[in-house]
C-alpha cells in the first residue's frame, strides 16, 4: 500500500508494500451534507431558541467571534450566510465587528487574516485579538477560583455575539472550540496563563501534570471547568459549531445557544475521532501539513495523539515540517534544557504554557523511539530526544528487513484518539 502524507505544503510518499498498513482516520459519515446546507439549517433551525435572523432583530452592535488559522472553521463559506441573516435583521456593516480569537497566538499579516475570513462587506471591522494589548481588555468578572478575567472590549460592548468555531479534541483542555473561543480566545494573557497552569498538580510530590487534563475529558478537568466558567461571563448569544470530516471539511453543524450546541458537538466529535486500535509497535504520524505543522507547538499535538496508540518502546515516525521553528520565543528556556525535572522546576516558579508543551513532548520521546522528518535543527531534535531522519523510505526498508509483514499504524491526520468512557459535558 502507498500512502501520501502531508508535510508542510508538500506530500511525502510512504511505500508500505511488504508491510501491513492500518490507517487510523476519523470515522467520516458515508453521506456528508454540503456545507451550505449544514450552515443554513444551523442558522434557520437551531437546536433550541429562535433562528439567527429573529434573534438579531432590534440589536444595535454585533460581534462575530471566529478562530484563527490554526483552528480554521471554513469561514469564507460560513460567514456569508451569517452576515446575510444579520443584514436581513437590520444590522448594517458598520455595526458588525469580526473578532479573530487568537488566544495567545500572535496576530498574522493583514493579507493572511483577510484570506482566513474571506470577503467582508465594506465598512465592516476586522480585528485580531492581542492578549497582551492591555488597551483592548476590560474586566468581565471574577471566577469562584479567584481568577479575575478580562475580555476584549468588542465582545463586552456588543449586544449580540455570534460565535463560529470548530469543535475538536484538545490535548489538555478536553475539547477546543465552543467556550474556548471566548476564553482563552479573547482574554488577557495573564489569566490565560493562570488557567493553563491548572494543567499542573503542584500539590503532588513531585509535581506532575494533572491526570484530568486529557483530550475528550471535561468533567474533572480543572482547565476545562474554568474555561466553561469564564466563557459564561459573556457567553455567545448564538453559536455555530462545526465538526470536521477526514479532509478538514465540516461533516456536522448545529446552531443555537452554546449550552445546547457544545454538548452535541462534543458527542459527535467523540463518535468520529475516538477509535479502537492498538497498541502498535510501529507508527507513522503526519501532523497534517500547513498550517498544522508550521511550528512544533502546533505539530506536537498530532504526535501526542498518535502515541496514545503506541506500545511501550514503539518506534514512531513523526512527519512534521516545523519550518516556522518552535513557534514562540517563550518556549526557548525549556528547549535549552528539556529535562522533565528542570521543566517542572521552571513551571513551578513561573508558568508558561509552552513549557507544558515541551514537557509533554519529552515525556513521549522518553517512552518511545521518535524518529523525526522535520526542518527543525538536528541538534534541537536530538536534545528533545528525537532521532533526525532524512529518508522515510530508508526507515520503511529497515522495518521490512526487521519484521516482514509487520503492522504499521499510519495516522495521516487529523489526529484521532483511543475510545474512552464518555464524561458529561460541563457548561
Amino acid at each position: 500500500m502507498i500512502v501520501r502524507l502531508r508535510y508542510g505544503r508538500d506530500l511525502l510518499t510512504a511505500d508500505l508494500r511488504g508491510l501491513r498498513c492500518q490507517e487510523l482516520k476519523p470515522a467520516t459519515p458515508r453521506l456528508v451534507v454540503p456545507l451550505a446546507e449544514l450552515v443554513r439549517a444551523s442558522l434557520d433551525r437551531p437546536a433550541t431558541g429562535p433562528p439567527l435572523h429573529e434573534l438579531a432583530s432590534g440589536r444595535r452592535v454585533c460581534t462575530i467571534l471566529v478562530p484563527d488559522a490554526t483552528r480554521s472553521a471554513s469561514l469564507p463559506e460560513v460567514l456569508p450566510p451569517v452576515l446575510h441573516r444579520l443584514a436581513s435583521a437590520g444590522l448594517r456593516p458598520n455595526a458588525i465587528t469580526v473578532l479573530v480569537a487568537c488566544g495567545t497566538h500572535p496576530p498574522v499579516p493583514d493579507a493572511e487574516v483577510r484570506a482566513l475570513v474571506g470577503s467582508l462587506p465594506a465598512g465592516m471591522t476586522l480585528i485580531q485579538h492581542d492578549a497582551r494589548d492591555e488597551s483592548v481588555l476590560r474586566p468581565a468578572g471574577t471566577l469562584p477560583s479567584g481568577l479575575a478575567v478580562r475580555l476584549h472590549r468588542a465582545l463586552l460592548d456588543a449586544d449580540l455575539v455570534v460565535a463560529i468555531s470548530k469543535v475538536q479534541h484538545h490535548y489538555f483542555a478536553g475539547f477546543g472550540g465552543g467556550p474556548k473561543l471566548v476564553f482563552p480566545g479573547v482574554a488577557g494573557y495573564d489569566e490565560i496563563q493562570a488557567n493553563h497552569a491548572r494543567v499542573l498538580d503542584l500539590a503532588a510530590t513531585p509535581p506532575r501534570r494533572h491526570p484530568g487534563c486529557e483530550p475528550g475529558r471535561l468533567t474533572g478537568n480543572p482547565v476545562a471547568e474554568e474555561i466553561a466558567a469564564a466563557s459564561a461571563l459573556r457567553t455567545p448569544d448564538f453559536a455555530v459549531l462545526l465538526v470536521d470530516a477526514e479532509e478538514g471539511k465540516p461533516a456536522w453543524s448545529e446552531g443555537g445557544p452554546l449550552s445546547a450546541c457544545f454538548p452535541a458537538a462534543c458527542a459527535r466529535a467523540r463518535e468520529m475521532f475516538e477509535l479502537p486500535g492498538g497498541p502498535f509497535d510501529r507508527i507513522i504520524v503526519s501532523a497534517g501539513g500547513a498550517p498544522r505543522d508550521h511550528t512544533l507547538i502546533q505539530a506536537h499535538k498530532a504526535l501526542d495523539a498518535a502515541c496514545r496508540f503506541a506500545s511501550p518502546g514503539a518506534e514512531v515516525v513523526f512527519v512534521a515540517a516545523c519550518d516556522g521553528g518552535a513557534g514562540s520565543p517563550a518556549m526557548e528556556p525549556f528547549l535549552a534544557d528539556p529535562r522533565p525535572e528542570r521543566i517542572l522546576e521552571l513551571l513551578a516558579e513561573h508558568y508558561i504554557q509552552y513549557g507544558q508543551t515541551t514537557l509533554r513532548l519529552v515525556e513521549k520521546t522518553a517512552r518511545f523511539r521518535v524518529t523525526a522528518l522535520s526542518a527543525l535543527p538536528a541538534a534541537l531534535q536530538t536534545r528533545l530526544g528525537m532521532t533526525p531522519a532524512g529518508d522515510l523510505g530508508a526507515i520503511l526498508d529497515r522495518w521490512r528487513e526487521e519484521a516482514p509483514g509487520a503492522t504499521v499504524a499510519v495516522f495521516p491526520g487529523p489526529p484521532v484518539f483511543p475510545a474512552r468512557p464518555t464524561d458529561p459535558v460541563v457548561q
